[in-house]
């Protein structure tokens, strides 16, 4: 099991380090590029949510990443020090009624892109998102 871990203040100009852990990452872990597109879309996703939704763009709050993989699956934890949201009530943004609403695509774009994903909120201490993707 291979493991990283990268700590980040709120701020989004740190999407491009997210980025960069991502290929490393990568380039260990193999995915073919369809994959790992699908993969990174989903964690810049759900990493831009954790700054400017969990964390408010408070510069003096951390996004953690954690990152392990093996030879057949990767696992992304996505971490923020915000308030946390019910999941289970973000608006569907294929609804015809919410069509046009900028927000509540996040999530949705996330879980679409990976095998699994999970979302859970400590309460004082953030929420977490898990994603995985297994090899094909």
């Amino acid at each position: 099991m291979t493991k990283h871990f990268l700590e980040i203040s709120s701020d989004k100009k740190n999407i491009k380090v997210v980025e960069d852990l991502m290929l490393e990452t990568n380039k260990l872990f193999g995915l073919p590029e369809d994959e790992y597109n699908r993969l990174m879309i989903a964690v810049t996703e759900v990493v831009m949510n954790a700054i400017v939704h969990g964390n408010k763009g408070n510069v003096y709050k951390k996004v953690k990443i954690y990152i392990e993989h093996d030879d057949k699956s990767i696992k992304i934890v996505v971490m923020d020090e915000g308030d946390g949201f019910d999941i289970q009530r973000l608006p569907d943004p294929t609804d015809v009624e919410n069509i046009l609403d900028i927000h509540g695509r996040g999530v949705f774009i996330a879980r679409a892109m990976v095998d699994e994903f999970f979302y859970q909120h400590h309460e004082g201490s953030g929420s977490e998102f898990m994603m995985i993707m297994r090899k094909k």
